[in-house]
């Protein structure tokens, strides 16, 4: 059930989605390391230091309620680190996924690689839908969920990690997505003012 996948980037160089393991902490903290400020500020779902990507690593393989993988550029032991994402909450109904990519993958075809190879496994463990959160500004990111078919849901809530707003989305994993993307985004001034505005 944990497999890999293999792609090739726009730029033609390929790119390798695996399971996070045991041996990876010094990988991943590279990963952490090389994600730019943009990123920074619209990932946030723990710290990025090594004490983090220590106990990441050392939990990868036995931990039941999620599953992490690591993206790089080339096989082991000559990786480069490309991104991070993650399966958690499986121990709910909906459980969640999150990604962040280092600079030089963004706009190169594996945001929706490595979003697709989530679903999947998503739907290997039983899962009809899984949900996540995006900050409103990170529009490039939106865009991309809305094509795979994620649909708002639920209120906005004010982070202030992103200093602005962040938006739920849900994808149905028992159907394909439809061929149009969500027209009905949150207004502008919705996203664009803080609370008590």
């Amino acid at each position: 059930m944990m497999c890999s996948r293999t792609t090739t980037l726009r730029d033609g160089r390929s790119a390798l989605i695996r399971p996070l393991t045991d041996n990876d902490t010094e990988l991943l903290l590279r990963c952490f390391h090389s994600f730019g400020a943009e990123a920074r500020s619209f990932f946030a779902p723990h710290p990025f230091s090594r004490e983090v990507a220590e106990d990441i690593c050392s939990r990868a393989p036995t931990e039941k309620a999620a599953r992490r993988f690591i993206v790089t550029e080339n096989a082991p032991p000559d990786e480069e680190p490309l991104g991070y994402a993650f399966l958690w909450f499986l121990d709910q109904e909906v459980p969640s996924l999150g990604i962040c990519l280092v600079e030089s993958a963004i706009g190169q075809g594996l945001g929706r690689c490595v979003i697709e190879f989530l679903l999947e496994r998503a739907r290997e463990l039983g899962y009809d839908a899984i949900r996540l959160t995006v900050v409103a500004r990170n529009k490039r990111a939106r865009a991309l969920y809305e094509v795979i078919g994620f649909r708002y849901y639920g209120d906005r809530t004010w982070s202030e990690h992103a200093r602005g707003w962040s938006l739920k989305m849900k994808r149905d994993l028992t159907q394909d997505p439809p061929r149009r993307r969500n027209h009905n985004p949150p207004s502008a001034f919705m996203l664009d003012n803080p609370p008590n505005s």
